[in-house]
């Protein structure tokens, strides 16, 4: 699937198996909710952002004690894909 991102806007797409956990900060002015947003496999989020932000992601996994968590530097117009390993 292609997804397409505004200059202001930043996505995260779900390539993985399990559902993950993504947030994305609101720094130099950008509003907009910086919690955490689930995202099913295969499907997409996305976040109206200005400038370069800070992604962080929770991958879930068949094991609940075995999380990945991954940190993004991402910027307006991008859509960064999540993938298993």
């Amino acid at each position: 699937m292609s997804v397409t991102a505004t200059e202001t806007q930043i996505g995260i797409y779900n390539n993985t198996k399990h559902t993950i956990s993504a947030r994305i900060t609101n720094d130099n002015g950008d509003t907009g909710s910086a919690g955490f947003s689930d995202i099913e496999p295969g499907k997409y989020d996305l976040w109206n952002r200005s400038h370069w932000q800070v992604a962080f992601v929770l991958k879930h996994s068949t094991e609940p004690s075995n999380p990945k968590a991954l940190t993004l530097i991402v910027k307006p117009t991008g859509v960064y894909y999540v993938n298993d390993e």
